[in-house]
Parts: C-alpha cells; sequence; structure tokens
C-alpha cells in the first residue's frame, strides 16, 4: 500500500476520530484494537447490526494469517480515504485501518437478516418455478445465474446515490444484447442525480423515455424464469439492491398482457389464457362506458324486452346512468384498496362485506340499479385476471375517461377515445421500441406470438423490436 495515495496517517486514533466524524459521530459505530505479533497495532470499525458476528469472530481469530494472506488473493477491498471507509461501512463491512504503512481496508461481513427465497406472492403460478427475488443484490444475481448457467451473462455492477450510495446490477447477454441499448442505457443511469434511490421505482422513472405517461415503460417483475427469459430475447435486466423487482426493457404494451406460465402448458391453453386477458383488458376499459352510451343514447340497440327491464330497474335511481357508473367504480376502488392495504384475513373479509353489504344496499336505497352493480363487478373481475403491474392501473384509470366521452358523446365519444388512445400509445418509445410493436408498426409474424402463445418450435426467431445481435434462438422450424 505504500505506493497508493491516501488520507490515512499512521495515528490510528485521529483515523478512527475523522472517521466518526465523517459518519456524523454515530453511536451504533463501534472500534476494536489489536495487535499483530509484529507489534504493528490494528483497528478494526463495523457498524453494530450490520455484520456477521461469526465471521467477525473468525476475521479476529485469524487476523494475522488474513492480513498475510487475505488481501494478497483480494479478500479485501484497499481504501484511499476516509469518505470510501464511511460508505464501506455503511454497506456492511468491516474496515481494517494500518499505521505501518498507513492505509485501510474493507472486508465484507454483511450480516443483515433477509427474507429467504419464496414464491412471489404478486406473480403467484399454477405451473412453473415458485423461486422468486429477494432484498438481495448477490443473491438475485445468483439467482438468474441458476437459472441461466451461460458463460456470456453479463453482470455491471454500479452505485447510485450521492448521499446513500446503493448497488444495482445490469444484466445483458453477450452476442445477443444490442451494445448501443446497453450504452444508452448505461447514459441514463449515470444521469441519475438523486441522494438516495429506495427501490427501483426510483430507476424506473429516471430511466423511461416518458416521465409524465401513466403507461409503463419498463417490465417489473419478482420471477427469475421471466427475467432469464427476456434477457434471452435480447433484453436488459436491471437489479437494484434492496427491492426484488427487477427492471426489464424494453418493453411494449402487448406484453402486459403476457405471464411466463403461458410456456409451461402447451400452446392452445397458454394461447387461450393470452387472449383471454386481453379480451379482459379490453373489457374492463370499455364495458362502464359501453353501458352508459347504452342506455343514454342508443336504445334502439338494445332488445326492447331487455330495454324494459334495464328501464324498469334504474326507475327508483334518481341519477344518470354516468354518475351511476362512478360511484360504482370509485366504491370499488375504494374496496380494492382497503383490501390490499388491511391484514389479509381482514382484508378479504373487508372485500367480502363490501361487494355484498354495500351493493345490496345500495340497491336497496335507490343509489344504483342492480344491472348497474352487475357491470361494475364484471368490470372489476376482468381486470383482476390481468398481470399486478402499472398497465393494470393503467386500464383502470381509462375506465373514468371512457364513461365520460361516452356519456357526452355515446358510442362516438368511445370510438374517439379509443383513437386519441391509440395514436398516443403509437407516439412512445421505449428505448428506442415502438411501443405498439409488433402491431405498428405490422409484423405480421411477431403479432401471432403477441396475441397467442406460438408453439416453441417454430419460434426460432428471436423479436426483431428488441434488436438482438444474434436473431436466431435456434436455426430451423421457423414457420
Amino acid at each position: 500500500m505504500s505506493g497508493r495515495r491516501t488520507e490515512f496517517t499512521a495515528d490510528l486514533a485521529e483515523n478512527a476520530a475523522r472517521i466518526r466524524e465523517t459518519m456524523q459521530h454515530t453511536e451504533d459505530l463501534t472500534f476494536i484494537d489489536r495487535e499483530l505479533p509484529s507489534g504493528c497495532p490494528v483497528k478494526i470499525a463495523y457498524l453494530t447490526g450490520m455484520i456477521d458476528i461469526r465471521s467477525l469472530e473468525a476475521l479476529l481469530a485469524h487476523l494475522e494469517e488474513f492480513v498475510d494472506k487475505g488481501f494478497a488473493f483480494g479478500r479485501g477491498a484497499r481504501l484511499s480515504s476516509f469518505r470510501q471507509a464511511a460508505e464501506s461501512l455503511a454497506a456492511g463491512h468491516a474496515v481494517l485501518l494500518f499505521s505501518d504503512p498507513p492505509g485501510a481496508e474493507a472486508v465484507k461481513l454483511l450480516g443483515v437478516q433477509l427474507r429467504s427465497v419464496e414464491e412471489p406472492s404478486s406473480e403467484s403460478t399454477v405451473k412453473g418455478p415458485r423461486s422468486g427475488f429477494t432484498e438481495s443484490l448477490s443473491n438475485n444475481v445468483a439467482l438468474v445465474r441458476y437459472y441461466c448457467p451461460s458463460p456470456r451473462l453479463k453482470v455491471e455492477h454500479r452505485k447510485i446515490g450521492s448521499q446513500s450510495p446503493i448497488g444495482l446490477a445490469v444484466l445483458s447477454v453477450g452476442g445477443i444484447t444490442n451494445p448501443q441499448i446497453l450504452k444508452e442505457l448505461h447514459r441514463r443511469i449515470d444521469e441519475i442525480a438523486a441522494d438516495y434511490v429506495v427501490g427501483s421505482n426510483y430507476i424506473e422513472e429516471w430511466i423511461a423515455d416518458h416521465r409524465g405517461t401513466m403507461f409503463p415503460m419498463v417490465e417489473s417483475t419478482e420471477r427469475p424464469d421471466r427475467v432469464v427469459g427476456a434477457l434471452m430475447d435480447g433484453r436488459i435486466a436491471v437489479l437494484v439492491q434492496g427491492t426484488p423487482f427487477v427492471i426489464l426493457l424494453p418493453f411494449v404494451f402487448l406484453q402486459a398482457f403476457q405471464v411466463g406460465e403461458d410456456y409451461f402448458w402447451n400452446f392452445y391453453i397458454g394461447s387461450l389464457l393470452r387472449m383471454l386477458r386481453i379480451f379482459c383488458g379490453l373489457l374492463g376499459m370499455l364495458l362502464p362506458a359501453f353501458y352508459v352510451a347504452t342506455v343514454t343514447f342508443h336504445h334502439e340497440l338494445v332488445p326492447t324486452a331487455l330495454l324494459q327491464s334495464i328501464a324498469a330497474a334504474k326507475e327508483p335511481v334518481p341519477f344518470p346512468a354516468v354518475v351511476e357508473s362512478y360511484v360504482m367504480m370509485f366504491a370499488f376502488e375504494i374496496m380494492r384498496e382497503a383490501g390490499i392495504r388491511m391484514p389479509k384475513q381482514i382484508g378479504q373479509a373487508v372485500s367480502i362485506v363490501g361487494a355484498l353489504i354495500l351493493g345490496q344496499a345500495a340497491v336497496e336505497a335507490g343509489i344504483v340499479s342492480p344491472i348497474m352493480v352487475i357491470v361494475a363487478a364484471l368490470t372489476g373481475i376482468c381486470t383482476f385476471t390481468l398481470p399486478p403491474n402499472a398497465m393494470n392501473y393503467a386500464i383502470r384509470l381509462l375506465q373514468f375517461g371512457m364513461t365520460f366521452l361516452a356519456s357526452l358523446l355515446g358510442y362516438v365519444g368511445i370510438v374517439a377515445g379509443v383513437i386519441v388512445m391509440l395514436t398516443y400509445l403509437a407516439s412512445l418509445r421505449s428505448f428506442g421500441v415502438p411501443y405498439l410493436g409488433p402491431a405498428a408498426p405490422l409484423n405480421a409474424r411477431e403479432l401471432t406470438d403477441v396475441v397467442v402463445r406460438r408453439p416453441i418450435p417454430w419460434n426460432a426467431k428471436r423479436p426483431t423490436l428488441f434488436r438482438a445481435i444474434n436473431p436466431y434462438r435456434f436455426r430451423g422450424g421457423d414457420k
């Protein structure tokens, strides 16, 4: 260490005082004094609760051996400043301070208790792997490597956050991932000027092409198998320390209706489930609007018997259909949010009570009609079939806008709203990839594997949207 410039001096007490000052005199900073057989004093600094005590005891018991051999084999990281020492301590390292020659080394002894690998609650599956990411960055990278034991898998570690730096890992596959997209991602990460980053959503909003849109510009998942599938398609994964959600990019609109489980069933079942989710997405967005438009403007399209039934049900209700619709949609969103935020057992009871008792009471009180309760319930159930991602929330927000347009212009308002929405989506890009691809611009071969789940032997080519270097998953078999 003698040839390395360092802020540390031969006075260990002064070095310890400088570290305490850098760390705002925090009271969980602990120092242990030891002396090597050579007579050289050593100070060991660590934060109480951040390190594994057994590992610390092993380090103290074999300190001389570690100093003689450990650093020679790269088991410790050299430090040149008190700020580096403070950052290492905050990251769960022990810092060894030496006086001859002056310097410091960081040894990773992180011992924070984290939850073990378990099935992610937000992406449960009937058939397929059940492992989910945790809050440990190193464990998450290891999980991806377990599912993708490829020597071409590349991991790039970064630090972000000027006041509270945390680690993130950028994963790509050499020979498949487009280097231009990877370069653009690194450029956007370098532009992040946040003091601290709590979770992956902070990264998502910083690197998104369009920060003012309610539609997700990147995908988020807790499942390692989905990450590996995305990497093999030429996409990039970003893992953030302290969060189990992994960012996948680029991302296109129709991917929001896909789940990894589609490929663990045969292609008939997988295709049926995928088309069902797309249909439920459309129904969840447009059904209240169609109801309002029909009962307000387009009576002639309803069979006479059904129209009489609807009129009889609406007779005691003093509000127009659009007010009924908004009341029920707001009530459903309140019940959904209450069910999520409360403990599971109580949350389920709240949902059942809200759906049965409040709905029945609202009908008997003449606030809403029975047909509106049916429409609201069916709309809510349709949104439950969608994967729990940001697109789900966007579709639920669109319900309100489409219903408002339907109340003004009927079916014409719905069509106008759909046209404006599609035009807006067509203008979006995710790292240069058209957001409506492969529907716009149209690629019929790839669109078939988005709307339905094509048989795996027919998918010899990777999606061209992500501009993968190697366009083939395997040679031959592509239909």
